[in-house]
């Protein structure tokens, strides 16, 4: 698994969730179903594991910012339109 806010590069999948790892940004999409069986419970352990990962990261930096000004992505003009 890879170190949150680090090389800003890394993707992991939990089933159908992606989790992209930029250096000022985690993002997290997709979906997740967590059924009541021990699939669902490995996968809500390793999600669980993940955010857990992203909180002490978040909270092991001495000066964070109140907000991060990131660069939005424009919106494309849909050609099938």
């Amino acid at each position: 698994m890879f170190k949150p806010y680090e090389h800003g590069t890394e993707s992991h999948a939990i089933h159908d969730l992606t989790v992209e790892n930029d250096t000022d940004c985690v993002s997290i999409y997709g979906s997740l179903q967590l059924t009541k069986d021990q699939v669902g419970l490995k996968a809500a352990k390793a999600l669980q594991a993940l955010l857990n990962d992203v909180v002490a990261s978040l909270e092991s930096e001495s000066n964070l910012p109140d907000a991060v000004q990131r660069d939005q992505d424009g919106e494309i003009e849909n050609p099938f339109l």
